[in-house]
């Protein structure tokens, strides 16, 4: 190892061989790089008085940002689109229905024998832990097949208190003999009646129907419980039972789903059935939950995996440990303020885990990617000749411009996010609007200013990491090579590259995507449960479809169906069961899917009733789909149900259809028509700000085409690995994330080439001789630039979620694509073919004033 300010600097190379030396900026260069020298010149002026402000700043921050995580919500990730029918009926169900709605989670027990004393013992447990909760406010209400039998229980022990109260003067014991005798009391219920008759109030009752619930045998239960009630909640194998619990609005964003999975297994061990059963809490609330929890636990390990990757890749290019370890100090430093900014923010708005995750692997990139490009081409303003702080001031001047179109063209990009009309899209946007800024302020002002004090020193701890490493060397002489076979070779080149994005574009045509949140859900308990309850009982008993709406006049009258009412619900629900895809329907006529007499549904239990029908009037329909809920004959069947119910708004109500797999096609729909609204908006915005920075009209263009040339490429690639190799699902936003992003990420190495290219020409060379060599003074920055990116988003691969996983595969393979064969190739030979008109921009000032002057 050498030090650098012990050996004296190499002599300048000659103009042809290595970096051109940058003059002052004149009236031959930019507004921005002028601004850029006024900046520049401020802070390497006083560089311990910025470094001081930044130390302030980090340590006020810092208690802010160890509260980052207090303002994340499991909640964020809600794919109903605000405005269409599923949002209505989900809305009206939190409402009219909040038992039923999207925070209720199942608890799915798996034994050999669900009928055993001991599953008894644990549901009665189970039910008694729960109504601590209710009573708390914090659950709605909770069923199982305990509290189907205890409440069948006591609404026959309360009808036999009520008949022995009303005769013989309250005399019951003899009453309730007399009906044991006559077989209208079932002599296994006869000791539990003679408690019901002389208990005190309703509750009592309650307490002794809930005593003889537990210790009955359920499948010789003497009452007649619907058998179709029953086979909801206990499998027909007899090795599973399900209870429901949903919770309030006290309950908070994310209630404590890991609250009642720890109450349960610990009721598990106390029924006596540790090592014999297993329990899970599952539901779209607990899959959301576990894919949060798992996401946030795979943070530190990708984190840990991502630093390692850039300073191997910061080691290799600096050629010296100190500048590596500067690097990824000061984007520490940055990312410390950037949570503390983002806690703020999230007081505010929506924020999830998902938001940190991206921010942090973002900044990471585009970070290091910043102080790399500022840090080099200091270096190389040393080897023209330059005294440190005048050549620290230089590359401020010249790379910041580059890094400064970088860094608005990602902000365009996840600021287009929030205009999504999708919910959880959104939150991803927050996190690179806050951090993008933050990082490039942190590269633009900390770089300089430890360069300033350092000097040389910068590079300390290497071996000749002054000499010129861009020009000479084995990566020189291959980007001598590369950008000669792009000048031979440039209308081959192109014609190559285009040919190539057609079968990756077809393999992205015929992909097809999915929103379930089970398949692209990590393995975890909730995801364990699902798949038993899926086996059991049907995909629909979890994700169903649901109809719901407000009843027409007439239809309701206190809380339950009028004569009229009975009649326009069962014509109703038996157009929908007929309709094709649809296996069964539940409705306040239907209750198991079979139409049950007029007096058995004006006399049917209130808490059976309350799935259906609702105080307020509204009405719900449960439809069971023969198909996968996410499959297209699903989608095509619940199109087929909107038109039934569109016919019955006259005669049943103005009712809604939601539920999974509407939500899907609605969040599809809205997905495309954002996607493509998103890339335009951004387009339109790269597009504006490259032709004002760049003083050029083809440039911008090509940009933003060989952007989604990659990106086509990129996600074609993710279709082959996950879904034809793996046999993975397909999640339905990776085109729009990966596209969005890469507009703004990508940018980076292309404003790095042509900013080049364009201080070249105006040096006075020619377009070949620019581009040929600023392929070579940029292609080692851009090339290590791309490892530390796409090491940076790439790590995500190693989250359990399915999700994360394709993010990191499609972002790491575009960048790695667009810094390696798309910048080092594809855009030289594009440069070499347009020539001149690479530059040409219409002067619609000299237009104008001809016309004046005619």
């Amino acid at each position: 190892m050498t030090n650098p300010t012990k050996e004296g600097l190499p002599a300048p190379p000659a103009p042809a061989a290595g970096p051109v030396a940058a003059g002052p900026p004149g009236p031959g260069q930019g507004a921005v790089q002028r601004v850029l020298l006024r900046f520049a010149g401020a802070i390497t002026s006083r560089p311990k008085t910025v470094i001081l402000v930044w130390a302030v700043l980090i340590a006020l921050c810092t208690p802010f940002a160890f509260k980052l995580t207090s303002v994340l919500t499991d909640q964020g990730a809600s794919k109903v689109v605000p405005g269409t029918s599923s949002a209505r009926a989900e809305e009206l169900t939190a409402r009219s229905f909040p038992h039923r709605s999207q925070r209720e989670v199942v608890l799915v027990l798996e034994a050999e024998q669900a009928n055993r004393p001991e599953v008894r013992r644990f549901l009665v447990e189970l039910d008694t832990a729960i109504a601590a909760r209710q009573g708390a406010g914090e659950v709605e209400r909770s069923s199982s097949a305990f509290t189907l039998y205890r409440d069948a229980t006591a609404q026959f022990l309360t009808g036999v208190r009520a008949r022995a109260n009303a005769q013989e003067g309250g005399a019951g014991r003899g009453f309730v003999d007399r009906e044991v005798a006559q077989g209208r009391i079932p002599t296994a219920l006869a000791d539990a009646a003679r408690e019901a008759v002389a208990a005190q109030d309703g509750a009592a009752v309650s307490r002794i129907a809930g005593t003889f619930a537990a210790g009955a045998d359920w499948q010789r239960f003497p009452l007649d419980v619907p058998k179709e009630a029953a086979g909801r909640l206990l499998a027909e194998d007899g090795t599973a039972a399900l209870a429901s619990v949903s919770y309030t609005a006290k309950a908070g964003s994310d209630p404590d789903v890991e609250g009642l999975r720890d109450s349960a297994r610990e009721l598990l061990d106390k029924a006596g059935l540790a090592g014999e059963a297993d329990v899970h809490v599952t539901g779209e609330l607990a899959l959301i939950h576990d894919t949060y929890e798992k996401a946030e636990s795979d943070n530190a390990l990708m984190e840990s995996v991502a630093y390692l990757i850039i300073f191997v890749v910061l080691l290799l290019f600096f050629r010296a440990v100190v500048p590596a370890i500067l690097t990824l100090l000061v984007i520490g430093l940055a990312m410390n303020v950037s949570q503390a900014a983002l806690y703020l923010l999230g007081k505010e708005v929506t924020l999830t885990q998902f938001t940190v995750t991206i921010m942090t692997f973002v900044m990471l990139g585009a970070g290091v990617d910043y102080s790399m490009l500022l840090s080099s081409r200091y270096r190389q303003e040393r080897l023209a000749g330059r005294p440190p702080r005048e050549a620290a001031v230089q590359a401020t001047v010249h790379a910041g411009e580059s890094m400064l179109l970088a860094a608005i063209a990602v902000a365009l990009a996840f600021g287009a996010t929030l205009l999504s009309p999708v919910d959880w899209i959104p939150p991803l946007g927050y996190g690179g609007l806050i951090g993008i800024p933050i990082v490039l302020a942190a590269a633009l002002t900390l770089t300089p200013c430890l360069l300033v004090l350092l000097g040389d020193r910068f590079f300390a701890l290497g071996r000749a990491p002054l000499s010129d490493l861009e020009h000479n060397g084995a990566v020189g002489r291959h980007l001598r090579r590369t950008a000669e076979f792009a000048r031979r070779r440039k209308l081959a080149i192109v014609f190559v590259f285009l040919a190539v994005t057609v079968p990756f574009a077809l393999v992205v045509a015929d992909s097809r995507s999915t929103a379930d949140p089970v398949a692209l859900s990590p393995a975890t308990d909730s995801r364990k449960g699902f798949e038993t309850v899926a086996e059991r009982w049907g995909d629909a008993s979890v994700l169903p479809t649901v109809v719901v709406g407000h009843s027409a006049p007439g239809t309701v009258e206190k809380g339950a169906l009028s004569a009229e009412g009975q009649q326009a619900v069962a014509r109703l629900t038996d157009r929908l069961a007929a309709t094709k895809g649809v296996a069964s329907v539940d409705s306040a006529t239907h209750p198991f899917g079979t139409r049950w007499p007029a007096e058995q549904v004006a006399g049917m239990e209130q808490g059976l009733r309350d799935d259906y029908v609702a105080r307020d009037g509204s009405l719900r329909f449960v439809v069971a789909l023969e198909d996968d809920p996410y499959s297209p004959q699903a989608a095509a069947a619940v199109e087929r149900l909107e038109k039934v119910v569109a016919s019955a708004r006259a005669t049943v109500g103005e009712l809604d259809v939601g539920g999974a797999t509407q939500v899907d096609r609605q969040y599809g729909s809205a997905l495309r028509t954002s996607f493509w609204q998103m890339v335009v908006l951004v387009s339109i915005g790269v597009f504006v700000m490259l032709v004002i920075a760049l003083r050029s009209l083809l440039v911008p263009i090509r940009l933003i085409a060989t952007i989604m040339l990659s990106n086509v490429w990129a996600v074609g690639l993710t279709v082959l690995i996950f879904h034809n190799w793996r046999g993975e699902a397909i999640i339905d936003d990776l085109p729009i994330f990966l596209t969005v992003l890469m507009m703004g990420l990508g940018m980076d190495y292309e404003i790095f080439l042509v900013t080049r290219v364009r201080d070249l020409v105006r040096s006075g060379l020619s377009q070949e001789e620019a581009t040929l060599k600023a392929v070579v003074d940029t292609g080692r920055v851009i090339n290590a630039a791309g490892l530390v990116m796409a090491g940076s988003l790439g790590t995500m691969v190693l989250s359990s979620t399915l999700m994360l996983q394709e993010y990191g595969t499609g972002l790491g393979l575009a960048v790695l694509l667009d810094a390696t064969l798309i910048r080092m190739l594809f855009v030289p030979a594009t440069l070499l073919l347009f020539g001149k008109y690479n530059w040409w921009l219409p002067s619609f000032r000299r237009s104008r004033q001809q016309q004046a002057s005619g």
